[in-house]
């Protein structure tokens, strides 16, 4: 039977989690169509894209009625890959109302001083906070994404979640040397692109934590079907 996670200790998981993203209606309803068992054999934590799937507080409540896995809240700035609010306010009103059925809150590290209360707000209810980190161009030096990192770390946050496309295999090389190391917060981290589905094991091998698959449609380059990632987590 596998490990179930619950809000206190997804953060603390020893093995790589499979992260299945919910961007719109169909694939809301498709889970909220799923029993229990399949649900577990899915995915270990959903992802509501907030920012995309547009729906009201009390019609996402409705669909999550009877949800056990653990749930990550996002509402992506439009800059990295959101079709949000630019303002941090308008993001924050979306996300603020859900915190009681999260676990985790996915906030971008350029809004992390913006977005300050509610870091606070949902640490103090216990939920975790994550800061993310995009680049849907190129994968970036050291320097900048250990500066992510420390950045994080320096802001309060409970973990960082690095995400870049992979133009070169040396790029690739550069994302497993930073997730071999030890991290003070748990780290993520992901490729893009036609190294974007090697990356994605490979990483979760060298310590990433949340590996995102799609559960509907792909939303993102190199993503797995999330059941199939789960399946391949486990025999990594």
């Amino acid at each position: 039977m596998p490990q179930f996670l619950s809000t206190s200790n997804v953060l603390l998981s020893t093995r790589p989690l499979a992260v299945g993203v919910i961007p719109d209606v169909a694939t809301l309803q498709l889970w909220s169509e799923m029993s229990p068992a399949q649900r577990e054999t899915s995915c270990d934590v959903i992802e509501l894209r907030l920012d995309t799937l547009k729906l009201s507080t009390e019609e996402i409540k409705t669909a999550l009625v009877g949800n056990a896995i653990p749930v990550l809240l996002t509402a992506r700035h439009p800059a990295e890959g959101g079709q949000g609010s630019e303002d941090a306010a308008g993001r924050m009103a979306m996300i603020e109302p859900l915190l009681g059925l999260a676990a985790l809150v996915d906030i971008e590290l350029r809004s992390a001083m913006e977005m300050k209360p509610l870091v606070q707000k949902a640490q103090g209810m216990g939920v975790r906070v994550m800061g993310s980190f995009h680049d849907f161009q190129t994968t970036p030096g050291e320097e900048v994404l250990r500066g992510a990192i420390n950045f994080a770390q320096l802001a309060g946050l409970d973990a960082v979640k690095l995400a870049t496309f992979l133009n070169t295999a040396a790029d690739l090389t550069r994302l497993i040397t930073l997730t071999s190391e030890v991290h003070r917060l748990r780290l993520s981290s992901m490729g893009m692109g036609p190294l974007g589905r090697v990356s994605r094991l490979v990483l979760a091998k060298c310590g990433s934590l949340l590996n995102y698959g799609y559960l509907g449609q792909a939303n993102a380059p190199g993503q797995w079907p999330v059941a199939r990632l789960k399946e391949l987590l486990a025999e990594l």
